[in-house]
């Protein structure tokens, strides 16, 4: 098939002089630099609303050489790719994402002007809410806020990534790659790194901070890490986390954070665990209070080491070292340990 950059240089320049500068300059074509209605207003002395009559002008007229002179039929044929492509994407597609599928990611400027040019694609302008994207069921567009909003209220119902599965469960009126690209259109969901859909403002989806990437980084281990490890993972993981900005991660940075966080526990030197595997905070000292707290019996020399030690990860002469202060610890006539009074 003809080069999209031909194809449509060949449209533009049937249009007279003015409305072909004027056509380059609002889509982008000469150096993908894509100018306002005013600016090119500015740049022929002329009102931004006599600039949107000669753009939709020259639509008019290229739309006829196109339709009805059936003048590039190479153009009619990418016209049905698209279509295709569309239909096997759900019906619409993000615009970005729709070019990448086609071949066409380096000529997106391109790909959007002939796009409009099109008699059986529909259109949805990017907001605040959604990105730009295609269609080619014209309800898609119509309904896209309300489809939205319900997949929205889902996820702050269920305050929680979700995997696809569980969302084609959940949302069952959607066909699943509709599905798919609606999630891909909205600017407020995001698909983070363990394959799972959320809002982007979630830090378990979409984590900004150093904080927040270092928990995500131990959730995904599994395993307690020192803080010089963590942050050499991070920095080897962190182009998997959507929308991040790649920076050089530093461990005392990661160490400076990690102290402050209540989801974090340091239970070596240096060595950091998550809470929610079931290490509780405090010193060794403490642990040992906790540990004695919680027995309903009073413990012997060897079981305090073991529980001790199944909550941080020192040697065994450290804990027996905290186990003298006879201020907090006692021991009975069997030598067993319990909590001073």
């Amino acid at each position: 098939m003809i080069p999209l950059t031909i194809v449509s240089s060949r449209l533009i320049s049937s249009l007279p002089l003015r409305s072909q500068d004027i056509m380059r300059k609002r889509f982008g074509l000469e150096d993908g630099a894509v100018l306002t209605l005013e600016e090119i207003g500015n740049k022929h002395n002329i009102t931004r609303e006599r600039v949107r009559q000669i753009v939709n002008t020259s639509f008019t007229s290229l739309q006829d050489k196109i339709w009805k002179e059936k003048a590039e039929p190479s153009l009619l044929e990418f016209f049905a790719k698209v279509s295709k492509t569309l239909s096997s994407q759900g019906s619409l597609k993000r615009e970005d994402l729709l070019a990448s599928s086609l071949g066409c990611s380096g000529l997106q400027c391109h790909l959007v002007f002939l796009l409009h040019l099109t008699q059986n694609l529909f259109y949805h302008r990017e907001t605040d809410e959604v990105h730009t994207f295609w269609a080619n069921k014209e309800e898609l567009v119509g309904n896209a806020p309300d489809f939205l909003d319900d997949i929205l209220s889902l996820f702050e119902e269920k305050n929680s990534a979700l995997s696809l599965e569980e969302l084609e469960e959940e949302l069952d009126d959607f066909a699943p790659q509709t599905l798919v690209s609606f999630l891909e259109v909205s600017k407020y969901l995001v698909l983070s790194h363990n394959g799972k859909w959320g809002l982007t403002d979630w830090p378990e989806v979409n984590p900004k901070t150093v904080r927040d990437k270092a928990y995500l980084v131990l959730k995904e281990q599994g395993e307690p890490l020192h803080f010089r490890k963590l942050a050499q993972v991070i920095a080897e993981f962190q182009h998997k986390f959507p929308l991040t900005t790649i920076k050089p991660v530093l461990a005392q940075t990661v160490h400076n954070e990690l102290i402050k966080d209540a989801r974090c526990v340091l239970v070596g030197r240096g060595t950091y665990a998550l809470c929610e595997w079931g290490y509780a905070p405090g010193t060794v000292k403490e642990v040992i209070q906790q540990v004695l707290t919680s027995s309903k019996t009073h413990l012997a020399k060897e079981a305090i080491v073991q529980k001790t030690l199944e909550q941080r990860q020192v040697k065994e002469s450290t804990v027996l070292l905290n186990l003298q202060d006879k201020r907090l610890f006692q021991r009975d006539e069997a030598g067993n340990y319990y909590l001073a009074r």
